[in-house]
C-alpha cells in the first residue's frame, strides 16, 4: 500500500511540477539513477513501475534501467545488516558491485533499448482524461495487487518445497564451482534482504568462501523468481534476458575478483 501511494504521488507531483526532473542527459542520468537505486528502499515490484512512470517526463530509459538494476541489489537497511553480520568487506563489495552493474547496464542499454511500451495502466497517456487521486489509487491497487500476489506465491512455493540442507550438501570448495553454486542458491533461497543474511551466514560458517557469499548476495535479489517475474511482465522478454545475463555474469566476476585479490 505504501508503494502504491508513493507511485501515485510521484505521478501527480511530477505532473504538477512539484518534482522538477533535470536528468535528461543520458550519462549523468544513469549515474544519478544508479546512486538513487542503491539508497532506495523500494521493493522491485514498486521500483520498476515508479521508474517507468518518469519516462513520459523526459528521463532517459537507460537511467530507468540503471535504477531498477540497482534497486533490488542493495539498500541502506540491507547494507547495515550485511555490515553487522558479514563484515565490512562483504558490505563494501556488495555496494560497489551493485553500483557498477547498474551503471554498466544503463550504458549498454543506451545502444540496445531506445524506449519501451509499458503495460502499466496507471501511467497517464496524453489522450486519457485526468484521474482523481482515488481513481489513481484504485488503478494502482489492481495492478500492484495482481503482480505482487503472483510474485509472493512463486517465492513461497519454491521456498517451501526445496530444503536448504540438500543444497548445503553439494556446496563445494572449488573456486569456480562454489561461485556457481552460490549464484544458483539465490534463486530458491533469497526471499528478502533481511532473511537472506542469517542463511548465508550459516553457509559461510560451514565453509562457503567469501567470493561465493558475494555471488549469492548479488545474484540472489536479482534472480529470485519474484524479481524475474516483475521484469518479464513489466519490461518484456528482451530486457528480462539482458538483466538476467548481466546480473549473473556480474555476480560471478565480482565473487571471482574478491577471491583473487584477497
Amino acid at each position: 500500500m505504501i508503494s502504491i501511494i508513493i507511485h501515485v504521488w510521484l505521478i501527480r507531483a511530477t505532473k504538477k511540477r512539484v518534482i522538477i526532473l533535470k536528468l535528461k542527459k543520458s550519462g549523468p542520468a544513469i549515474i544519478a539513477a544508479a546512486s538513487l537505486g542503491i539508497i532506495s528502499p523500494l521493493p522491485i515490484y514498486a521500483a520498476v513501475p515508479i521508474g517507468l512512470s518518469f519516462i513520459p517526463f523526459g528521463v532517459p530509459f537507460a537511467a530507468v534501467i540503471a535504477f531498477v538494476i540497482a534497486s533490488p541489489l542493495i539498500n541502506p537497511g540491507v547494507f547495515f545488516l550485511t555490515y553487522t553480520q558479514l563484515g565490512v568487506e562483504i558490505a563494501f563489495w556488495r555496494v560497489i558491485t551493485a553500483f557498477i552493474l547498474a551503471i554498466t547496464g544503463g550504458f549498454i542499454s543506451l545502444h540496445l533499448f531506445k524506449t519501451i511500451t509499458s503495460p502499466i495502466s496507471v501511467i497517464k497517456k496524453p489522450n486519457q482524461p485526468d484521474r482523481s487521486c482515488l481513481q489513481e489509487l484504485h488503478a494502482g491497487l489492481i495492478f500492484f495487487g495482481k503482480h505482487f500476489a503472483i510474485a509472493l506465491l512463486i517465492s513461497a512455493v519454491v521456498k517451501a518445497l526445496i530444503s536448504p540442507q540438500l543444497i548445503n550438501e553439494i556446496l563445494g570448495r572449488q573456486i569456480t564451482g562454489s561461485l556457481l553454486v552460490g549464484i544458483a542458491l539465490g534463486v530458491p533461497f533469497y526471499s528478502c534482504g533481511g532473511a537472506a543474511i542469517p542463511f548465508v551466514q550459516v553457509l559461510r560458517d560451514m565453509g562457503m568462501n567469501k567470493g561465493a557469499v558475494l555471488a549469492f548476495l548479488i545474484a540472489g535479489p536479482a534472480t529470485k523468481l519474484g524479481t524475474l517475474y516483475i521484469f518479464k511482465s513489466l519490461l518484456g522478454i528482451k530486457i528480462f534476458i539482458f538483466y538476467l545475463v548481466l546480473t549473473v555474469t556480474g555476480a560471478f566476476l565480482a565473487g571471482l575478483m574478491l577471491l583473487l585479490i584477497s
